[in-house]
């Protein structure tokens, strides 16, 4: 067995390992024994706004007629509604819950198992490519599965298939193996907003593979080119699936943005970033400000070691959600910074504590997870 297939296969063993640990802790966590049945198992991953794709996947979006049956808030008065959420999740499990006659549960569950276990390969695979040390990527993926928010790639929620479109888009760029481009970026566009924007740091990274872009350069000539034009075609996908949506929901609900209207029922505004931190008094906006801040700090210094794709896909990671006006869910969004991963795996693997390292970020991963059980804000 080659070192690449035995790699792979131990980080499947850590993913299913990791998800027992789920099971065992819930067990003890929650005193009900029918958490070790596969139902039980499945209910403690649909928690928090997975309830919103459950309902999108049972009944698909509604039609709305009035503005305010999108969302809004003020003060304590405040209402929801299922078009703050992309539907391509949503439609995978309803899918499934019709081909195979199960619940969201059940599809949720295997689409968890499927999607969770992708995005570590894909996170080992790019690691691999980009650092050119087996070893060192093992251990950094292993960061990648041990760092205490990425439980969120094992709930029923989108991160794990954002995530896997996301860095297999990278890998077949990095390969150049643009043909998956189009089938990669389609569906992308439709997991969530920010699979649109994550087009602009994918296609500087393959300006950067075809030495169009190197450093902070541009090659204008080779750039309009007619061999780079046809092949920036590939990239169009994207934007197409988003502006199919942009019209469906126009038809559906007068509105052509109507998922950004929407984010007004969770309290979401426009807002310059650097206003959405310290808004108010509780834990968990305090924590995610602290971490925000903690995370622009460590994305400034890393600076020079990224190329400029990365360093561009990083701040618009962290910014876009700040422009919402709001802190929350920032260590969610975070999980999917896989260059800071790199870096910090890498210096980490450096370390001769290394080995009790992962130990300390499975025991903080299991920590932060019990908030995620109780169905705790600080979990959202």
């Amino acid at each position: 067995m080659n070192r690449f297939l035995r790699n792979i296969l131990l980080l499947i063993a850590a993913s299913i390992v990791l998800k027992v640990a789920y099971l065992v802790f819930a067990y003890y966590v929650l005193d009900n024994p029918e958490v070790l049945t596969l139902d039980g198992y499945s209910s403690i991953l649909n928690r928090n706004d997975a309830s919103w794709y459950e309902k999108i996947a049972n009944n698909w979006y509604p039609e709305i007629t009035d503005v305010r049956d999108l969302g809004y808030s003020h003060d304590a008065d405040f209402k929801q509604s299922e078009w703050a959420f992309f539907p391509l999740y949503p439609w995978l499990n309803r899918v499934m819950m019709s081909l195979f006659h199960i619940t969201f549960n059940q599809s949720g569950f295997i689409l968890s198992l499927l999607f969770s276990t992708l995005a570590f390969i894909g996170f080992y695979i790019f690691c691999e490519l980009f650092t050119r040390d087996p070893k060192r990527s093992l251990y950094c993926s292993l960061v990648f599965l041990l760092f205490p928010f990425h439980y969120y790639f094992s709930m029923m929620y989108s991160e794990a298939l954002f995530f896997t479109l996301l860095i297999f888009a990278f890998i077949s760029i990095h390969n150049r193996k643009y043909y998956f481009i189009p089938f990669l970026l389609f569906p992308l566009a439709l997991v969530r907003p920010f699979g649109i924007i994550a087009l602009v740091p994918l296609y500087l990274y393959y300006l950067e593979r075809e030495n169009i872009l190197v450093g902070y350069k541009l090659d204008l000539k080779t750039l309009f080119s007619r061999r780079n034009i046809l092949k920036s075609l590939l990239f169009i996908t994207g934007p197409i699936a988003f502006l199919l949506y942009l019209v469906y929901q126009k038809q559906m609900t007068d509105h052509y943005f109507a998922f950004s209207i929407a984010q007004a029922g969770w309290y979401r505004e426009f807002r310059l970033p650097f206003l959405s931190f310290f808004r108010s008094g509780d834990f968990p906006t305090q924590f995610n400000s602290v971490f925000t801040i903690l995370l622009i700090v460590f994305s400034a210094f890393i600076w020079k070691r990224n190329p400029l794709s990365l360093n561009i896909f990083i701040w618009l990671s962290i910014l876009v959600p700040l422009c919402s006006g709001s802190v929350g869910s920032m260590p969610r969004f975070g999980s999917v910074l896989f260059p800071l991963t790199i870096i910090v795996g890498t210096w980490l693997y450096q370390n001769k504590c290394r080995s009790a390292i992962l130990v300390l970020f499975f025991a903080l991963q299991i920590f932060v997870f019990y908030y995620w059980l109780q169905w705790h804000p600080f979990s959202f």
